[in-house]
């Protein structure tokens, strides 16, 4: 088994990951959102690149089964249910209802990753349970975190590697890290006993603070909080 990570979100060729289980991590705040919402009862999620898109899609259903929510400079956009703070996805909103979702990163990253053989979505608050699905499945992964519009992600990054942190202590087969891998794993360690301050010095949590969303920046560094692993699928994100 061989553990990759895309430390700048690229597009990549298909036949580069044809046969790969790709994690895609955007700590703040998509995959965090998807994960949380998920586990509070959301029936599905369809990720979307754009605002208009979005609103297409949600013509398709019937009314009231689902909600559009997202960002655009980190803000809830206008005429959406639901932004992007994953607090805002709790049980008496979204149980039960389907979610359209498009971000500024986090919803493309699932398109560039497509063609893997298994899209599963990761944060910190299923840490674990992706690290398990990983080691279930056995095959030659890459981490993608989505970044920052292009850019390096610390706070993806951190999480990518206590990704890798959680498979290597669970697992006793030989594993094969590459240099940016090993380079996430040392990140993570860097901010082991202090995953909040990680979010406080990446730019995006900076931002975040700023526009009003501190909460999230604790909110989303829990770990372990849901034992669920959702994966993209022709579309979809569902708990497989």
């Amino acid at each position: 088994m061989q553990i990759g990570v895309q430390l700048l979100p690229s597009p990549l060729n298909s036949h580069l990951v044809s046969n790969r289980v790709v994690v895609v991590i955007d700590v703040l705040r998509a995959t965090s959102v998807m994960v949380h919402a998920l586990s509070q009862g959301a029936q599905e999620i369809i990720p979307v690149k754009t605002v208009d898109e979005a609103f297409q899609m949600a013509k398709t259903f019937p009314e009231k089964t689902a909600l559009l929510g997202g960002e655009r400079e980190s803000r809830r956009i206008a005429g959406f249910d639901l932004g992007n703070s994953p607090q805002e996805y709790m049980a008496w909103k979204v149980r039960g209802k389907r979610l359209i979702l498009t971000t500024t990163n986090g919803t493309k990253a699932f398109y560039s990753v497509s063609s893997a053989k298994e899209v599963l979505v990761g944060s910190f608050f299923n840490i674990s349970a992706v690290a398990e699905r990983c080691l279930e499945l056995n095959r030659d992964l890459l981490i993608y975190p989505s970044g920052d519009e292009g850019d390096f992600s610390l706070e993806d990054t951190v999480c990518g590697g206590m990704l890798v942190d959680r498979i290597l202590k669970k697992s006793n087969m030989a594993i094969d890290l590459t240099d940016a891998c090993h380079s996430a794993r040392i990140l993570y360690q860097g901010f082991e006993d202090h995953l909040v301050e990680a979010l406080h010095l990446s730019r995006h949590g900076k931002e975040l603070i700023d526009r009003g969303y501190g909460d999230d920046l604790p909110y989303c560094a829990q770990i372990d909080i849901a034992e669920i692993v959702p994966a993209f699928r022709e579309g979809v994100i569902k708990i497989i």
